[in-house]
């Protein structure tokens, strides 16, 4: 890594930027919270909330207002690697309505054990925003054939937490048990109250039990949230997990940590960026780190860092993007494409939209790039 105390960023040479979905009217987001699948060199699939949205007011881009009250979860598919995303691909996975009703009324499905390690496995979850009523209530949903059926939204257990949010970050340890990292809370999960809880299913994800937490000891633990857990495990068994940090609205930074005995305890490893969040670790083919995440500060945009020694320490900051107008961005995902290269998902604004309303149409964007 650089011996630069306080290198300067880098703006990668190759970085091509692609548009996956864009509707002037809808408030597109959060490719995070719901997926980013490359099941070959050409075939993507992407998951992200839209809902109905008219910029007039910053009330009508509220996330609670966007997602929770008329949300909708979709999928879209490229088949010539992240390059187009037809329109014609989009796959409804149902509105946020649709998708509560049956999980409040407790209804329940005949269960299916699913290989976890299949090429064609991919995994969903919600909810980005816990409903309101019932803020314990997160499910997951599973698919083994690329996405193009899914199982019905299947409730998972609180173990009395009284706050739950799970999004799509699991391990499959070379012993078959699952590993699912899901945000956890006590109280109102206001600041200091959120952390993440480590599920574990022994039977191919038919039945969950608790595992453990991601706590940190660090002196503001009380009043700084650490969640939002990206997870990648490497060849010799050790688990290293990118946590989002927060102690207001805005002002995020990842913290890596790390397990030596199957994620039961937790270490820290290290501060990889001074701002960025919520994070995606990825795990190159060469056995680097790439860690992207939205740049929340001015001048916004994506950046992100590669670590040559397992996360002890970070190369210069990446600089995919600072086009943006304002810090209503990010939540980005990473997929491994042909030839070195990765395409990272996120949702963005452009600084130079025409429609403006703290910064330009909330929309899914990516950027293919070789780190």
């Amino acid at each position: 890594m650089s011996a630069e105390p306080y290198p300067s960023p880098i703006y990668p040479d190759d970085a091509e930027h692609i548009t996956i979905y864009y509707q002037a009217d809808e408030f597109a987001a959060w490719p995070f919270n719901h997926g980013f699948w490359a099941f070959s060199e050409e075939e993507l699939l992407i998951g992200f909330s839209r809902g109905p949205c008219n910029y007039r007011s910053r009330y009508d881009m509220g996330h609670s207002v966007v997602d929770a009250r008329g949300g909708e979860y979709v999928l879209l598919r490229s088949t010539d690697g992240g390059l187009t995303w037809p329109r014609e691909s989009l796959q409804s996975l149902g509105s946020r309505q649709e998708i509560e009703r049956p999980l409040f009324m407790g209804s329940t499905e005949t269960l299916q054990a699913m290989d976890w390690t299949s090429p064609g496995f991919c995994m969903t979850a919600g909810f980005g925003i816990p409903p309101v009523q019932n803020r314990d209530l997160g499910y997951i949903q599973v698919s083994g054939d690329r996405g193009h059926s899914w199982t019905s939204p299947r409730k998972m257990p609180s173990f009395g937490f009284s706050w739950v949010q799970v999004k799509p970050d699991y391990l499959v340890r070379p012993d078959g048990l699952i590993l699912l990292f899901v945000t956890a809370g006590i109280g109102g999960g206001s600041r200091g109250q959120r952390f993440v809880a480590v599920y574990a299913s022994p039977d191919q994800g038919l039945s969950w039990n608790y595992l453990g937490a991601i706590q940190s000891q660090a002196p503001d633990r009380h009043f700084v949230n650490r969640y939002y857990a990206s997870p990648v495990l490497l060849a010799d068994g050790r688990m290293l997990v990118a946590l989002r940090c927060q102690i207001d609205a805005r002002n995020a930074w990842p913290e890596l940590f790390e397990s030596c005995d199957g994620g039961r305890t937790w270490s820290f490893v290290s501060r990889p960026s001074d701002w960025g969040g919520p994070s995606h670790l990825c795990l190159l083919d060469d056995q680097r780190l790439l860690l992207v995440y939205g740049y929340r500060v001015k001048p916004y945009g994506i950046r992100a860092r590669i670590s040559e020694d397992e996360g002890k320490s970070w190369g210069p900051e990446l600089v995919l993007r600072d086009d943006a107008g304002s810090w209503d961005l990010g939540y980005p995902r990473t997929v491994k494409l042909a030839d070195g290269k990765v395409m990272v998902a996120y949702y963005f604004n452009r600084a130079d939209d025409e429609t403006q309303c703290d910064g330009g149409v909330r929309h899914i964007a990516g950027t293919i790039f070789t780190p």
